[in-house]
């Protein structure tokens, strides 16, 4: 029969592995933003290398229309080449600012897996050329490979974009086509659209209170 000197320390065996379990929890939630971050800031400054660098070797990218390119190298490309126009690093009187806000990640179960949400906030463009705002949600897989978290699949999908002199409210632009030069490697995922259509990228967790998938209704 059990003591209770032997059922307090059980007790506290638990207590303290469930308290394990929440701080590797956090310290993964603080890795997996750290991550993005770090993306935002290379991608800002065109470093293109770094960000592909961020991804898993089988990793994937799909941004607004243009489709998906997988793998570390066909990434690196993509925003090389198609993006930054065959350079990697800093453009004079380029400026491409991707702020990134409203983070929810949700980790998997398997403590190797996880999903976020974020919304970008872009400036992007070049002095005495065209100037752009650009804004949409990024819904982001995530990997953790020997101790290290990864971007496995990252895709971004404007809710609008418009010319920086015009402003959203008087002048909108449609997102980008896949390039016919450098065709991606699948078409793109979501049938998206930006405004003035209304489109809502699917969320990637439940509703946080009632616990079920949020359905909508796009009204006409």
């Amino acid at each position: 029969m059990e003591s209770e000197t032997e059922r307090r320390i059980a007790a506290l065996e638990r207590r303290l592995a469930d308290a394990e379990d929440r701080l590797q929890c956090h310290e993964d939630i603080e890795a997996i933003k750290k991550l993005q971050r770090a993306y935002g800031y290379y991608l800002d400054k065109n470093l293109y290398r770094a960000v592909a660098d961020l991804f898993t070797q089988d990793g994937e990218i799909e941004i607004a229309a243009r489709g998906v390119y997988k793998g570390r190298e066909r990434i690196y490309e993509f925003l090389c080449k198609l993006l930054g126009g065959g350079h990697d690093g800093p453009v004079r009187g380029h400026i491409g600012n991707h702020f990134q806000l409203q983070a929810i990640v949700t980790l998997g179960a398997d403590g190797r897996t996880a999903q976020a949400r974020w919304r970008a906030w872009v400036q992007f463009g070049d002095l005495g050329g065209v100037a752009n705002w650009l804004e949409g949600p990024y819904e982001i897989d995530y990997l953790k490979e020997d101790g290290i978290w990864k971007i496995s699949s990252l895709v971004w999908f404007p809710s609008f974009t418009a010319p920086y002199a015009e402003g959203w409210n008087n002048s909108l632009l449609p997102p980008s086509q896949p390039s016919t030069e450098m065709p991606p490697d699948r078409p793109q995922s979501h049938d998206g659209k930006t405004a003035p259509d209304a489109w809502v990228m699917p969320f990637h967790y439940v509703h946080p209170v009632t616990g079920k998938k949020v359905e909508w209704k796009i009204a006409k």
